[in-house]
């Protein structure tokens, strides 16, 4: 029996815990929704600096919306 939708639920769970927790961390500072989503933002850019330390700044930000696309893609599916 193949675990990979066993790993895929734990995935998903994992991903939504942070989520909750980053909601968290919004409401422990008082920031808006719109706040977070400008910390959110800049969050994943920052990872996307660390992931491609060379790239420049417009490259990391088409790397984001690839991803973003291909993520929305997939869970079209």
């Amino acid at each position: 029996m193949s675990e990979q939708p066993l790993d895929e639920a734990k995935r998903r769970i994992k991903v939504e815990q942070v989520v909750r927790d980053f909601f968290m961390v919004l409401d422990q500072h008082h920031l808006t929704l719109e706040e977070g989503m400008v910390a959110w933002n800049m969050l994943g850019f920052t990872m996307f600096q660390e992931a491609y330390p060379e790239a420049s700044h417009d490259q990391i930000q088409q790397q984001m919306l690839g991803f973003s696309q291909q993520l929305f893609e997939s869970r079209r599916r």
